[in-house]
Parts: structure tokens; C-alpha cells; sequence
């Protein structure tokens, strides 16, 4: 799997908590300040290089990382941020990294965090300074925000998942669907607010797309109030050299009894309206839709492709519907 450095230089902190943060989405990685940095971590996959900016620049310590070692990293994927109370400026402060490791290297500005408690004398004196100057106002300021860190991070993670070695995406749906027909459990993840629950469940998969069966129950609050899905399918006892499992992330519908639909996705079950008929209670259906799957097969390191492979179904106009029953 594609490992990341994350490099960073923090006085305070904050810089710290975000390259750690960063260094979670990204993982596998390592952490580290740039005089902490060995030579063998030059085999990592990823550099993410993160610098609080004082007084409007960078640190010396990353500067310094940067000029030496701009000539291999040039060849490596590398991406910047900084931490700052400018944000707007942020970005032309990280241009002085992008003349060493190029232009088009991402680099984005993070707001950042001033407790003034923890100023020590010369920060004090020049932020005082400055704000006489300005106007700047000396106070407690918190502008760091883990959602911006976390889009971030994802958008890398997204990006750089195609430079590792890739399976033909016929093959690799083949096998995903393979998978995905060969077991009927798994966990359906689903959520809202500050709720989120994990419901062991049992499914279909047909037509392209996951049927689950249900009489009601928890998950369908989180469900009408947020379509996002997410389900996970593994086998139970691997060794790292067998492991397989599959995240499959999709939008759900809830299909009721009178739902179009919901009387052929009951047939899939064996459940005809004769049967349905003696039901005592109204059997509801969730159709989740796939729209990304995450695929971890460690078979695939034999044939020299990473062992999580990343697929993006098409979109739900291009799939074949179910034929309506009469």
C-alpha cells in the first residue's frame, strides 16, 4: 500500500495536530520534523510538507529540508500547506517551496491558532509590535478547521490512488462483483448529526446494485434523513497474506410496500405475493446503489498492483433497470 511522510515544523502546536490529522487519512504514514527525517523514509510513496508561517514567513527549518532535498523530491508526488492567521495570504506564502519543487505542486493554507498565554517573550514583543503598526488586534484567535484538514487529505488520497500500481477495471469490477455475489453478510453502516449506527446485516446483490431486507428499526432514521451509505464485506479469519474485504459506499432507497420496485426486489428474495401474503407485518427493502467500492485483496500484490484498489461505479442512468413483473 502507498506509505506517506508527512513533514512538519510547529512551535505551538497546531501545525503538529494537523499534520497528524493529515498523516490519519492518509495512512499508512509517519509523522516527523524535518531534523527527525531519515534517509529511508525516502522510499515513501507520498511527501506532505506542512509549515507554520511567523511573521510572514515559513519556517527555516522547513526551508532548509526543502533546498536540500528538492532534488529527489521533484520526483516524488508532493504536497504543501501552511498554517496561518491569514488565510487568503496563505497560499503565496508556500510559494517560495513551490520554486524549489514546482509550480503545479498542490499547496493550500490552513487556518491557524493563536493563544496568547502561550506567546513566548520575542512572539509577544513582535506581535505587539505589529499590532501597533496594523490593525492587527492581539487576542485569542481559533481558526483551524478539521473539516478543510480532512478535504484535504481526501482529495490527496483521492488523487494519488491512481499512481499505484492498478488492476484493469474490467477485472477489477469481475472480481469486485465475485466477491460481492459470494458472501450475503456484511455491515451497513448509516448516520445523521452526531448519530451513527452499525447494523450486521445480510443482503442480495443483483442488477448492480445491494438489497437489503428489513422490517424497520434504527437504521431507517438515519436512512430518511441521509441516503449516504456505507457497507463493509469481508471474510472472517485471513492471514495478511489471504486477506480480501470490501467497502462499498453508495446512496440507499427505502423501497415500502407500495414503492415502485419493491415487489420485484422481494422476488430476488424467493418472497412472492402469495407468500407476502401471510405476512403479518409490512417487509421493507433498501436499494443501495454502489457508488464506490474499496477493494483490499492481497492477491493482488502477485500480479504487481497495490493491494487496495479503488473502483467508481457508473452512474445509476447507465445501469439496467429491473424488468417490471406483471
Amino acid at each position: 500500500m502507498q506509505r506517506t511522510c508527512v513533514i512538519y515544523e510547529s512551535k505551538y502546536g497546531t501545525t503538529e495536530e494537523i499534520a497528524g490529522a493529515i498523516a490519519l487519512v492518509l495512512g499508512p504514514a509517519r509523522t516527523c520534523r524535518p531534523e527527525e527525517f531519515t534517509d529511508d523514509l525516502t522510499s515513501f510513496d507520498l511527501f506532505v510538507i506542512g509549515t507554520p508561517i511567523y511573521n510572514g514567513n515559513i519556517a527555516p527549518s522547513v526551508r532548509r529540508f526543502v533546498e536540500t532535498n528538492a532534488r529527489w523530491l521533484k520526483k516524488k508526488p508532493v504536497a504543501l500547506f501552511c498554517t496561518c492567521l491569514n488565510i487568503p495570504k496563505g497560499r503565496s506564502y508556500l510559494a517560495e517551496l513551490q520554486d524549489y519543487l514546482g509550480k503545479d505542486v498542490p499547496a493550500v493554507a490552513f487556518g491557524g491558532r493563536l493563544d496568547t498565554a502561550k506567546l513566548d517573550r520575542d512572539d509577544r514583543t513582535a506581535l505587539t509590535l505589529y499590532a501597533r503598526k496594523t490593525d492587527f488586534v492581539l487576542e485569542d484567535r481559533d481558526l483551524t478547521s478539521m473539516r478543510a484538514v480532512a478535504a484535504f487529505a481526501l482529495a490527496l488520497r483521492e488523487k494519488n490512488e491512481c499512481l499505484e500500481g492498478r488492476v484493469p477495471e474490467d477485472e477489477l469490477l469481475t472480481g469486485i462483483e465475485t466477491f460481492l455475489r459470494s458472501h450475503r453478510t456484511g455491515v451497513l453502516a448509516t448516520g445523521h448529526g452526531d448519530r451513527v449506527r452499525a447494523t450486521p446485516i445480510d443482503y442480495i446483490y443483483a442488477n448492480g446494485m445491494v438489497y437489503i431486507y428489513s422490517e424497520g428499526g434504527e437504521k431507517f432514521a438515519h436512512l430518511i434523513q441521509n441516503p449516504a451509505t456505507a457497507l463493509a464485506i469481508y471474510n472472517d479469519d485471513t492471514s495478511p497474506e489471504e486477506i480480501r474485504g470490501l467497502q462499498l459506499s453508495g446512496r440507499a432507497e427505502i423501497l415500502r410496500p407500495e414503492s415502485p420496485g419493491h415487489r420485484e426486489a422481494l422476488l430476488l428474495r424467493g418472497i412472492d405475493m402469495e407468500r407476502l401474503a401471510g405476512f403479518t407485518i409490512e417487509m421493507n427493502v433498501i436499494r443501495i446503489t454502489p457508488i464506490k467500492a474499496e477493494y483490499l485483496n492481497a492477491a493482488f500484490k502477485k500480479e504487481g498492483c497495490a493491494i487496495r484498489q479503488v473502483y467508481r461505479f457508473p452512474l445509476k442512468g447507465s445501469r439496467v433497470p429491473l424488468p417490471q413483473m406483471p
